[in-house]
């Protein structure tokens, strides 16, 4: 079995928006070399929505990962740069990523909160993200 993360965060002003991109480079680099990672992908919606998903050969990986170095620091942060933050996890059978609906189903279905010092009114009601996907795009990766 083969665990997926999926993280939904809105950088809640554009002046954080700096420091947020700061700390995501680099727990993007830091997954992308991580032991147990298999792929690893963000998208941008507008009003500073990214999201991420990654996807790994087993939990412990993950947990790994989450717990130390750029993405231990950049968690710390996420409270205050941000007014709306969910997550989910699952495992399934295929090694390959979800797709980005797929993604977004997921999170409406079994995501969960994160706890901000600046919730939005989306976040205050208990929602893990709109009913309806935004357009958005999907960058290219930084280098490994």
């Amino acid at each position: 079995m083969y665990t997926v993360s999926i993280t939904r965060l809105r950088v809640r002003t554009v002046f954080y928006m700096p420091l947020f991109m700061l700390h995501a480079l680099r727990t993007m680099r830091q997954a992308q070399k991580a032991p147990g990672v298999l792929g690893v992908e963000t998208r941008f919606e507008k009003n500073n929505v990214v999201w991420t998903k990654t996807i790994w050969s087993e939990e412990s990986a993950m947990k790994k990962y989450r717990a130390s170095g750029a993405h231990q620091i950049a968690m710390r942060l996420l409270a205050e740069m941000c007014n709306e933050a969910s997550y989910t996890r699952w495992e399934q059978n295929e090694p390959a990523l979800p797709t980005w609906e797929e993604a977004h189903a997921k999170i409406l279905q079994t995501g969960k909160l994160s706890k901000l010092k600046h919730p939005s009114a989306l976040h205050t009601a208990g929602k893990t993200a709109p009913e309806q996907m935004m357009p958005g795009f999907v960058p290219p990766m930084p280098p490994a």
